[in-house]
């Protein structure tokens, strides 16, 4: 089965699909999407319900994509000693007693020691100001490799600059490391950055990821969703105070492609898919016939202030926040939002359409 994704009519539900199994209550869709990978050539994947455009071989269930979205944002919004903390709190997660952090004693500082990997003779030096700046990030790592060298250089062979640059360091830093590197000979000097972050996130087991993020959906509480989990989160965001009311557009194709949306939320919005029918019903069969349209521009006008002021990944974590509290609430509640998330996101309130080209 091929399925297309076509312009959405104003009122409809935007996906044209067609049923694998007339036995199965909800038809599953097949979709082609283009997923342009970072210098490869674009690669045609396909997929079942919904809107994941992941290959099936990097495909995440749904509390992976639940954790590693809250992972990233704590990284990205984690500055100064609040990163410390944060490093912290992973290493020792992911390697236990293993790993032993460092933190400054008195007069003496932390002796240019933010931590030690025993097993690997790994040390350990944390750099995440507000904003990096070249000449300070080469001015710290002089100070803080040669300090080590003093006070632990019988300790270790694997000096590790870990900064919070998710873009990357610029290209004198990195030829500073390379430089120390190569008049060190006997040491292996590291920049680590998000990526390098992410690969020890991964190591950390369920228990882990629930003792520091809390408890997530699963697909136990996908299944088990219904109106009434819907209800308070519907009414919650519709008496959020709107401006006038502005025309719904047609849901484009390409969505996550344009707006740069990670792995993780394509994940999430393909969970949400699935159940946003249960939207869709809700406001046919609610007694109010305004609330759809109500809780859509409360959507519009939040997507407008948080639009081109952060990541879309960001924004996309700031809307769930909104729609469901602070607080994150039961799993049960979070599939709630998660279902009324991608069902604004199909019917194109939320996120940018992909540009068309000219012909």
């Amino acid at each position: 089965m091929t399925v297309r994704i076509s312009d959405c009519p104003p009122a409809s539900f935007r996906l044209e699909h067609s049923p694998v199994s007339q036995q199965s209550p909800t038809p599953e869709l097949g979709i082609i999407l283009r997923h342009a990978r970072a210098g490869n050539s674009q690669l045609d994947v396909k997929l079942e319900s919904g809107i994941d455009w992941l290959p099936q071989k990097t495909k995440m269930n749904l509390q992976q994509a639940y954790y590693e979205l809250r992972f990233e944002n704590a990284f990205r919004s984690a500055k100064g000693d609040s990163f410390q903390t944060y490093f912290e709190k992973l290493m020792t997660l992911a390697y236990k007693a293993d790993f032993m952090p460092c933190r400054p004693w008195g007069n003496r500082g932390d002796r240019k020691n933010d931590g030690f990997l025993k097993s690997e003779r790994r040390l350990f030096q944390v750099y995440a100001p507000n904003e990096m700046e070249e000449a300070k990030a080469i001015a710290k790592i002089n100070e803080d490799f040669e300090g080590a060298k003093t006070h632990w250089g019988n300790h270790f062979q694997k000096w590790v600059f870990a900064h919070n640059a998710v873009d990357g360091l610029p290209p004198h830093v990195q030829k500073a490391l390379l430089d120390f590197e190569k008049a060190n000979p006997g040491v292996t000097l590291e920049p680590w950055g998000l990526e390098e972050f992410r690969t020890v996130f991964r190591k950390l087991t369920t228990d882990d990821l629930q003792s520091w993020f809390g408890f997530v959906p699963s697909d136990e509480t996908k299944a088990q969703l219904g109106f009434s989990d819907l209800q308070v989160v519907l009414e919650t965001i519709a008496d959020t105070p709107s401006p006038t009311t502005r025309t719904i557009k047609d849901v484009p194709m390409g969505k996550i492609e344009a707006n740069a949306l990670s792995e993780s939320v394509a994940t999430l919005l393909k969970t949400g898919m699935a159940k946003s029918p249960l939207v869709e019903d809700f406001f046919g069969q609610w007694h109010d016939e305004t609330l759809g349209e109500r809780v859509a521009e409360a959507f519009r006008a939040k997507y407008q202030i948080l639009r081109g002021k952060i990541r879309p990944d960001e924004i996309f974590a700031e809307l769930e926040t909104w729609a469901g509290g602070a607080q994150l609430g039961a799993p049960k509640h979070q599939l709630a939002v998660l279902a009324v998330l991608a069902y604004y996101f199909d019917s194109c309130d939320i996120f940018e359409e992909p540009r068309v080209s000219a012909t």
